[in-house]
């Protein structure tokens, strides 16, 4: 009978500690947090992470949908139109002319005002990219003495190195440092009005050394701003004397891929080549604003 003793007592405990754990079981109903604690004698205890080693916690989606957050490759397209004015002198040979043509000028004037239309493309993996930038231009103001045509395409090309980037969260911020070279290829015609007695048509191409930089703060999950700017020419060879851009709008996220854009441009380039009937200057900004339509990948 004594060799039973000890063979209870473990029976007794064991039905002991099933009692417990069968005891604070929440029932349907209970409210977790409640001061009840379940026991569960059948699993192991988990393992401790070794030293060092990183607790993964779950990253909020405007951060995993951030292009830049991750190294992999990433592309953004942006078609998108812009209606400027023009201010400045045009020259061709010996002739000079003014132009000075606003915004609503512009609007109230489509047919001398052709408009612009330009393409955006970035793309790049994690923190490095390019930007390519296609813009034609077109502007044909008439006057009371003389009619000038100006016909330009300007092309970007630019490495870019993202400093900083916190995320697409509201309050997140990007810093991108850019540099590269614009291509400018410009057609600039005068003809007179007066009996038709001249006119001149010269057609020149340059390249800008270009730096600049771009930020962005994000407002909301959806809403963000955004500005730009870049220098270039310098007066290095036949480049311009001097080349500004400047671009600033905000980004509105329709979907996780397509976002709509919108804001004011305003280039300036003043630049003077040749003498004589080679002779071709001009001296003129371009503003207005644009609106664009930007899909990411």
């Amino acid at each position: 009978m004594r060799k039973l003793f000890p063979y209870l007592a473990a029976l007794a405990a064991i039905l002991a500690v099933a009692n417990l754990s069968g005891a604070q079981t929440p029932t349907a109903g209970t409210t977790p947090g409640a001061g009840l604690v379940v026991l569960d004698v059948t699993s192991p205890p988990s393992a401790s992470p070794a030293p060092g080693t990183a607790i993964q916690t779950p990253q909020p989606a405007e951060c995993l949908c951030d292009p830049c957050a991750a190294d992999r490759p990433w592309v953004v397209f942006a078609p998108y139109a812009w209606i400027f004015g023009m201010h400045g002198m045009i020259g061709v040979g010996p002739l000079t002319a003014p132009v000075n043509v606003t915004v609503s000028d512009a609007i109230n004037a489509l047919d001398d005002l052709k408009g612009a239309f330009m393409i955006h493309l970035e793309g790049g993996y994690g923190e490095f990219g390019v930007i390519a930038d296609l813009t034609y231009m077109r502007l044909a103001p008439s006057g009371d003495l003389v009619r000038v045509d100006s016909r330009s395409t300007l092309f970007d090309f630019l490495g870019l190195y993202r400093v900083v980037d916190t995320g697409r969260q509201p309050g997140g911020v990007t810093f991108d440092l850019l540099g590269g070279f614009r291509y400018y290829h410009f057609t600039n015609q005068i003809n007179g009005n007066v009996l038709g007695l001249f006119s001149a048509e010269r057609t020149n191409s340059w390249c800008d050394l270009v730096v600049g930089a771009r930020a962005a703060v994000q407002l909301t999950d959806d809403l963000g701003v955004f500005v730009r700017g870049d220098i270039g020419g310098f007066g290095i060879g036949d480049s311009s004397s001097q080349a500004c851009n400047v671009i600033t709008g905000f980004e509105y996220r329709c979907s996780e891929c397509a976002s709509l854009a919108g804001g004011y441009r305003w280039l300036r380039i003043d630049r003077e080549d040749g003498v004589g009937r080679d002779r071709s200057l001009i001296d003129a900004t371009f503003a207005g604003p644009f609106v664009a339509l930007a899909f990411r990948y």
